[in-house]
């Protein structure tokens, strides 16, 4: 991971689309600071369209939409994106999904783990998800060690789901995609612009292992400061990382961005 300072203007104004993850990346200990916030508004007065790509629920995807200065929310680790199109609040749903015997599916692998994975619980926010399932293991106590995250992740891999471990959920779905896919098809479908305009044309920035899917295939990458409390243990890393963590390290990108562009 290189300093900011290092990135290059070319690298600066071929950006046109930035995509992030939302919490530890954009938040604060789950919090929305202003800092971020103003880094928002930035990154469209720049003309730079925002798009947030979180394993959170469609139900605070919403949420975002409404309230912040975003072009569309891609939730639930690629499932479901939110996107505004002529005034009015548009849904995209992955193809790879099938609905029939979906919640059935869900029920049974959430069954399975409460019931064998001692202290697991689902996130507070369950009720708001439309396709995900979240395990809770670092936003609210008790939290889960590291051996109850993998006996998790290993439960949801035996009964056929994805899964994605972000800094506070261990994420769960039944489908053939993730933050990466799921953008991807988003971008063809909706924008009608193919892989190489998305690649070549955007930037992604995260925090946590959940995003490596993203920093391996994105040319231009970013980590808050907070990448490195996992370092040691991805294997894809992004190309540039902030000093500060969440919110501020965001803002931090985004300043450099917006001036290396000048």
């Amino acid at each position: 991971m290189q300093a900011l300072e290092n990135l290059t203007h070319q690298e600066a104004s071929a950006v046109q689309f930035l995509l992030t993850d939302v919490d530890d990346t954009i938040t604060t200990e789950g919090k929305l600071r202003p800092v971020a916030l103003e880094a928002l508004y930035r990154l469209k007065d720049a003309g730079i369209r925002t798009i947030c790509v979180t394993g959170g629920s469609a139900g605070w995807g919403d949420t975002y939409l409404r309230q912040w200065p975003v072009e569309a929310v891609l939730s639930e680790s690629g499932a479901v994106c939110l996107y505004r199109e002529g005034g009015a609040i548009k849904k995209y749903v992955h193809p790879s999904i099938v609905q029939e015997g979906y919640a059935q599916r869900s029920d049974a692998l959430i069954k399975r783990v409460l019931s064998e994975v001692a202290g697991s619980k689902l996130s507070s926010d369950q009720f708001a998800r439309i396709y995900d399932i979240a395990f809770d293991h670092g936003s609210e106590p008790p939290y889960l060690d590291k051996g109850r995250i993998e006996q998790v992740v290993n439960l949801c891999k035996s009964m056929g789901a994805g899964t994605a471990v972000s800094s506070i959920h261990i994420n769960a779905w039944f489908g053939s995609f993730d933050k990466f896919e799921g953008s991807r098809s988003f971008f063809q479908d909706v924008l009608a612009l193919d892989e190489s305009a998305l690649l070549s044309r955007s930037c992604y920035c995260g925090d946590a292992p959940n995003d490596q899917v993203m920093f391996s295939r994105f040319r231009l990458s970013f980590g808050v400061g907070n990448i490195r409390f996992h370092e040691k243990s991805m294997q894809f890393l992004p190309r540039y990382a902030a000093a500060s963590i969440g919110g501020a390290g965001f803002s931090q990108i985004v300043d450099t961005l917006l001036e290396k562009r000048c």
